[in-house]
């Protein structure tokens, strides 16, 4: 029997190492807040859900942000397909994020999804809108950079 193949990284916050499922979730996490258009040199990648998050929460609105959160996972992350994707409150004041449920493929990336295994998480929609909030009255750009 082959030992699996786990993808490896590092925490975007803390640099601690990530290893498999804990590494897809991040990445998923980064798929959904990134912005269309945004990166250099991989214009594609990103998803366009906060287009969407300004409308009211309507059934065709709600299609809409799970077509574009589905699209987006199954486009860019090979190592997981979402099964199940509903709403949820994380918070008293209203803040909106998602329950997600699918089949982890271990070495999707590599092609052999003969090893999958079920998994659930929440992730917020909009997890760095309160860094732009808080950081956009004191004058600091996107980029972590005051303002001039």
């Amino acid at each position: 029997m082959q030992a699996i193949r786990y993808r490896t990284g590092l925490d975007r916050t803390t640099f601690k190492p990530l290893v498999g499922w804990a590494h897809v979730q991040q990445s998923i996490a980064v798929i959904w807040t990134t912005r269309l258009l945004t990166r250099v040199m991989r214009l594609s990648f990103g998803s366009d859900v906060r287009s969407w998050l300004a409308e009211d929460l309507t059934p065709e609105t709600a299609i809409g942000i799970y077509d574009e959160l589905v699209t987006a996972v199954h486009t860019h992350e090979p190592e997981y397909r979402i099964r199940d994707l509903q709403f949820v409150s994380l918070s008293r004041e209203g803040g909106l994020g998602l329950k997600h449920g699918g089949i982890y493929y271990p070495e999707g990336r590599l092609g052999n999804y003969t090893i999958a295994q079920p998994v659930a998480a929440s992730l917020p929609l909009a997890a760095r809108e309160g860094w732009y909030r808080r950081n956009a009255v004191l004058g600091v750009g996107t980029t972590g950079r005051t303002a001039t």
